[in-house]
């Protein structure tokens, strides 16, 4: 048992270190946000500096794996790429084989990451060795696909210069997820662009 726990230790601890040498090296990420990593990192390491279970080793890892496992992008792949490759024990849940799946996205955010790094991803061997080339074809599907029904309510709702009740929260997001992949400019005029934005400011509460 304790030669588990120091297993399950060493590991955790040589997985944070790969977090933050990618972060370090990622383009993706803002100053700020890379600091918040690096200080979730120092955080972790001073906690499991103490005393701890077996249970309290893996309850951390489990906390310290969120970001890697809902998350979509190349940093993402190139973390799970590495532990793979020197045997660190940690088991992925997959969000784009969620997509590939259930042919949709768990949330908007992972909808926003796939929409902005899909097409580099998709030719990358870490994803050729995960997924057949049908396989990628429905992902990329899934990508398009989530963009034109968000372009659709977002079309619907300028059309009708309002939002339905129903929509709002859906409405929020589809705004978001233009915004963030840079699209408006692809479907929408300047003032529709205002339009939008002014329906949304004045639903009312």
């Amino acid at each position: 048992m304790e030669n588990n726990k120091e297993k399950r230790l060493d590991h955790l601890l040589k997985s944070i270190d790969i977090q933050n040498r990618i972060i370090k090296d990622s383009h993706n990420f803002d100053d700020n946000t890379k600091t918040t990593f690096f200080n979730y990192s120092n955080q972790l390491k001073e906690v499991i500096q103490g005393k701890l279970t077996q249970t309290q080793i893996k309850s951390i890892s489990k906390e310290f794996l969120v970001f890697w496992n809902e998350g979509i992008g190349p940093e993402v792949e190139a973390f799970w790429a590495e532990l793979k490759d020197i045997g660190l024990e940690f088991e992925r849940r997959d969000e784009l084989e969620f997509a590939l799946k259930n042919k949709r996205f768990r949330r908007v955010d992972q909808g926003i990451a796939a929409k902005k790094h899909w097409n580099d991803l998709k030719s990358t061997p870490n994803i050729i060795e995960r997924f057949s080339a049908d396989e990628i074809s429905v992902i990329s599907e899934v990508v398009s696909k989530d963009e034109e029904s968000r372009h659709a309510i977002l079309k619907k709702c300028l059309e009708k210069n309002s939002i339905p009740k129903t929509q709002y929260l859906k409405f929020g997001e589809c705004m978001a997820y233009f915004s963030n992949c840079v699209l408006f400019e692809k479907y929408f005029r300047d003032e529709e662009i205002k339009t939008l934005y002014s329906i949304w400011n004045n639903f009312p509460n």
